[in-house]
C-alpha cells in the first residue's frame, strides 16, 4: 500500500512540475511517459489484494447466510 502511495505522490508531483509548460519539451514527454507507466503499475491488483477481496466477499456472504438463517 505504501508503494502505491509513493507512486501516486510521484505522479502528482510530476504533473504539477510539468503542467506549467506551454510546449511539450523532452522533459514533459518523459514526465508523461513516467505518468503512464505509474498508472499501468497501479492498475493491476497484486495476489494479496485479490486474496483480501475474495476473503472480504466470503465473510460478507457468510454474514448474509447467518442473517438469513436467523430469520
Amino acid at each position: 500500500m505504501t508503494h502505491r502511495l509513493w507512486l501516486t505522490a510521484l505522479l502528482a508531483l510530476s504533473l504539477a512540475a510539468f503542467s506549467s509548460c506551454k510546449e511539450e519539451g523532452p522533459m514533459e514527454k518523459a514526465g508523461r511517459k513516467l505518468d503512464e507507466t505509474v498508472e499501468k503499475l497501479t492498475e493491476d491488483k497484486g495476489p494479496m489484494e485479490e486474496l483480501g477481496e475474495t476473503l472480504d466477499d466470503a465473510v460478507e456472504d457468510l454474514g448474509d447466510a447467518v442473517e438469513d438463517f436467523g430469520e
